[in-house]
């Protein structure tokens, strides 16, 4: 392209503003070849905010939950928050979610579980009681159901489960927990226990725990949910995290009293099936 030349007077420039000097070749190949790969990235639904919109409607997806009954039942939802961090590699509840809680009683899909029995039996339908061993499963997951675990410490006294954020207790880590494929724990050479993905209620007065053992569980009540391999509560820790869905606070399973032993906010917890305490039972 031809250039002219004005005034050669210091401060003057001396091409045009149109005339390409330098590698501006080579910068307008990159910047079309960016382009492209933007493109194919959309067309594919591969962009970081495609990701984004497709977790959000994933994750915030409404459930409709169990009829409202006076009385838990085996197969009913239970809602805990779930908190995702692999945003990337998946749009759907994983084994690499996290946990947490949230002050929300919206009924969707990260945080729904169902109520499914500890053993091998068909129990779908029968009452819960107290002291009964129970799974919390993914609603999502029906091909290969994803189930609520924890575990112990490893012999070198590290965490088995793996979280970007932990809480302590005394300056000791309190157990997280983590979500295991239930094609997992089958497996007779799996790394992970079928025990430690049960659980059970515990009333929360002690004094009536030994009498109320074997009674049905009553909705809306508060209780105890005791992990059965490491007999550790779950707890809501004091804690707050930013993730992707706001502000929320850390679980764990981790035992936490008051001088006269008896369980404080941290692990108390109420199962919610619709039933309101104040209306009278249905027959």
């Amino acid at each position: 392209m031809p250039c002219s030349v004005s005034n050669f007077e210091s401060g003057s420039n001396r091409y045009r503003s149109k005339v390409r000097i330098g590698n501006w070749f080579e910068d307008h190949c990159l910047e079309e070849d960016k382009m492209s790969s933007f493109r194919k990235m959309r067309d594919r639904g591969e962009l970081l905010v495609e990701k984004a919109r497709t977790l959000f409607d994933n994750f915030q997806k409404e459930v409709q939950l169990a009829a409202p009954k006076h009385d838990i039942m085996i197969g009913a939802h239970l809602s805990v928050v779930i908190n995702e961090h692999a945003i990337r590699s998946s749009q759907t509840i994983n084994e690499d979610c996290e946990l947490t809680v949230a002050p929300s009683d919206h009924p969707c899909v990260r945080n729904s579980f169902r109520i499914v029995s500890g053993d091998e039996q068909d129990r779908d339908g029968e009452r819960l009681k107290y002291g009964q061993r129970f799974r919390l499963e993914c609603v999502e997951s029906h091909d290969d159901p994803i189930l609520l675990y924890s575990a112990p410490k490893l012999s070198n006294l590290s965490q088995s489960i793996s979280t970007s954020f932990n809480s302590q207790k005394f300056g000791e880590v309190n157990l997280p927990l983590g979500l295991v494929h239930r094609s997992k724990i089958m497996c007779p050479d799996g790394d992970i226990p079928k025990a430690f993905t049960n659980w059970f209620c515990m009333h929360v007065d002690p004094n009536k725990r030994f009498e109320s053992e074997g009674e049905t569980l009553p909705s809306n009540s508060p209780l105890v949910i005791v992990h059965a391999a490491t007999n550790r509560n779950l707890a809501a820790e004091n804690v707050v995290i930013q993730t992707l869905f706001g502000p929320e606070f850390l679980v764990s399973v981790q035992n936490y009293r008051n001088v006269f032993k008896r369980e404080i906010w941290k692990n108390v917890w109420m199962i919610s099936n619709g039933h309101h305490t104040h209306a009278a039972p249905q027959k």
